[in-house]
């Protein structure tokens, strides 16, 4: 039996809660991982594993061994990499998870520098606005937007974005600019943002000193950033853009900022990975790399 392959296996179905999502995130058949767990219960001589079509389920016995083999395999791994880290250059592969408009506004543009400086790294990004669970799908790092809630992963907040209320000039021009929020609601069209996870739509909120208004109608509605902001882009209506996504736009007029005196709300935006699990070389000079990208490019085009 190849105890150490088993005991990888059966750590990662534990953590994955799938035979299937297991297999994939080590690159072997299902086949195989399923036997690999099979031997190591034939070797402990117990059940390790309750498994049904649709689920796996740590027995009592499959609970210990676990909590004991993960002290051995985290040492394992620290010591493979330490080795390995002092010899090579950072190579292999990265996946990455990002909302689609920092991903095709800042993240995506700078890639080719990223790629000159660790041209053996393998970026795998995944580009959307939906929460992904980092350990369940094998992804290294995620980069999210907004209030964070308590969770097992570590959160490094790179800057403070803010929300910009914006239309095209065309759009202006045909059907006015509004001079308070409450004119929105008065023969405008407000291009709107729905959670893909939840299906709740995000309201309108504006603030100025002791007043806080809220527009939740919208005539369109995007749960994805790049497809809104292409909304407003298009002339289709007035909507609220995180500013770092709309530099760009706002510069050469092709969308304009209004009602700046009525405050908007701000997001952190965060790099979140795994506490559990200890970053590959790859995985941290791929972090550290995309916080001072990041926190340079947000700081010098601040405002």
């Amino acid at each position: 039996m190849d105890q150490f392959n088993a005991i990888r296996a059966f750590m990662r179905i534990v953590e994955t809660g799938s035979l299937s999502k297991a297999a994939i995130s080590l690159d072997m058949p299902k086949s195989t991982a399923s036997k690999l767990l099979a031997d190591l219960e034939a070797h402990l001589g117990t059940k390790l594993l309750q498994r049904s079509t649709r689920s796996v389920a740590l027995t009592a016995e499959g609970a210990a061994y676990y909590e004991q083999v993960g002290h051995v395999m985290t040492s394992l791994q620290d010591a493979d990499l330490s080795v390995r880290e002092t010899s090579t250059s950072p190579s292999g592969r990265v996946r990455v998870d990002v909302p689609s408009s920092l991903a095709n506004t800042l993240v995506i543009p700078a890639l080719g520098h990223f790629r000159t400086l660790y041209p053996d790294i393998q970026l795998a990004i995944g580009i959307s606005d939906r929460p992904v669970a980092l350990i369940e799908e094998a992804v290294d790092c995620v980069l999210r937007v907004g209030h964070l809630p308590d969770t097992s992963l570590i959160a490094k907040t790179i800057y403070e974005d803010r929300l910009i209320t914006c239309a095209s000039p065309e759009y202006l021009a045909a059907r006015g600019t509004p001079a308070t929020p409450g004119e929105l609601q008065q023969g405008h069209d407000i291009v709107g943002y729905f959670s893909a996870l939840t299906g709740e739509a995000r309201p309108l909120v504006f603030k100025r000193g002791d007043e806080i208004m809220e527009i939740g109608s919208a005539n369109l509605l995007a749960n994805e950033s790049t497809g809104q902001r292409s909304m407003v882009l298009a002339g289709l209506g007035i909507g609220q853009l995180f500013r770092s996504t709309v530099i760009g736009h706002l510069e050469t007029g092709t969308l304009v900022s209004i009602l700046d005196d009525w405050s908007k709300d701000t997001a952190p935006i965060s790099l979140l990975y795994p506490a559990s699990k200890k970053l590959t070389l790859r995985v941290r000079v791929f972090i550290d790399w995309l916080t001072d990208y990041l926190r340079n490019h947000y700081r010098g085009n601040a405002g």
